[in-house]
């Protein structure tokens, strides 16, 4: 069966980026797509590194899914259904990172592998965060380190991070848990900001939580509303009743600057968000003081991913002009901005501006059993985190 032409396509454009910005030889899309037609299993280019190196990380001491087994039969072939329905079908999203299960405890982690050269500062600075030091810093929210395993033959380095959830999956239901996102994250802002390190790609796919809480039995890597098993659906609790904890994830592109330099200048670099005001004439912007842009970044998260898609955030939009300001010297800095939030009809449920006028009703519903659940339980209607680090407990091997 031919690939989609659309997903080969894009595949093809991702490889040629890849290419240009690394200086190698254009690809050869003809053997490129021979590759992935001869392949069972339809891995796409980004997944075909963890399929050829598969043994090489089970000798690390983790098991990836069955998709990424060179002996694997997969299950589709043996039934005439859609392979979507299949497990061994699901793929990862992320070329460089793929979910796994460590062998010695059965831990669920995430595997990032970085090349030598690439991204020199981010293991640094990932790993600073998780050090005795800062791991039980009250806003600390950066993702914690599970451990690094180094591929030496491959001149690699793999990150093992915890099992997470993109932060905005599942949806918000009140202004309550909203308040408590923005607070927990503009905290870790400040925290790397107070250490002198600007993050630079704070945006919200770079924003994720701890679903452990929520989802006690886990749940699929891909297809997130699925069981582990991928038999049934994952079973959730709110957001309320299991406060979570958010975590900023990829500092590829973070950096740490002089403590004596009261506002440093640098570089731009154009991370998920290019819409920042500084950048409109990249590359031949000037230099720019990246604290400002992170502060900018955060705003405009609170405001394409709530302002512009939720009804009742008349409140936040002062605070987020500001964070969005045109002139990046009229930006408040961090401690401002999280001094500076406010709570107003916090168990009030979010009502999205295209939601769909016949789910209303069933939506409002559910809300009022939930929130009269809160209020005789005397739940806050702000979620508090019960602790710093909640479930990472993680009990690390000694590197042989």
């Amino acid at each position: 069966m031919a690939l989609p032409s659309t997903n080969l396509a894009l595949a093809h454009e991702a490889l040629e980026r890849l290419t240009r910005n690394r200086g190698l030889e254009r690809p050869d899309y003809r053997a490129l797509g021979n590759a992935v037609r001869a392949d069972p299993g339809r891995r796409w280019p980004g997944e075909r590194y963890w399929f050829q190196h598969q043994k090489d990380i089970e000798a690390a001491g983790y098991m990836l899914r069955p998709r990424y087994h060179e002996d694997r039969r997969f299950s589709w072939t043996r039934w005439k259904l859609p392979r979507s329905w299949f497990e061994d079908w699901q793929r990862i999203t992320a070329p460089r990172v793929v979910d796994a299960t460590r062998i010695v405890d059965g831990k669920q982690v995430f595997l990032k592998r970085l090349d030598d050269g690439c991204t020199p500062e981010e293991i640094e600075i990932t790993t600073l965060f998780s050090s005795e030091q800062y791991r039980q810093h009250p806003k600390n929210h950066c993702i914690p380190v599970v451990e690094t395993k180094r591929l030496e033959h491959l001149s690699q380095t793999l990150l093992v991070l915890p099992r997470m959830r993109p932060y905005d999956n599942p949806r918000f239901r009140t202004f309550g848990e909203v308040v408590a996102f923005a607070k927990q994250i503009i905290e870790g802002i400040e925290l790397m900001h107070e250490l002198h390190i600007a993050h630079r790609d704070c945006t919200g796919q770079n924003i994720v939580f701890d679903p452990s809480g929520m989802y006690p039995n886990s749940f699929h890597p891909v297809k997130m509303n699925r069981s582990k098993n991928f038999h049934w659906f994952a079973k959730s609790y709110t957001r309320t009743q299991r406060p979570p904890r958010y975590y900023l994830i990829d500092f590829g592109l973070s950096r740490c600057y002089d403590p004596a330099l009261e506002a440093p200048l640098d570089h731009p670099v154009r991370g998920g968000d290019k819409s920042a005001p500084e950048f409109r004439n990249f590359p031949n912007c000037p230099d720019h003081n990246p604290f400002q842009t992170d502060i900018y970044y955060i705003g405009n998260v609170l405001r394409e991913d709530f302002i512009q898609k939720y009804h009742g955030f008349k409140w936040l939009e002062p605070l987020v002009a500001d964070m969005c300001h045109e002139d990046p010297n009229m930006r408040p800095p961090i401690g401002v901005v999280s001094g500076a939030l406010t709570s107003w009809k916090l168990r009030s449920r979010l009502v999205g501006r295209k939601d769909c006028f016949i789910l209303g009703p069933f939506r409002w519903i559910r809300h009022v059993y939930h929130t009269t659940g809160y209020i005789l339980t005397r739940t806050p209607a702000v979620p508090m985190l019960r602790d710093v680090m909640q479930s990472h407990e993680y009990v690390t091997p000694k590197e042989e």
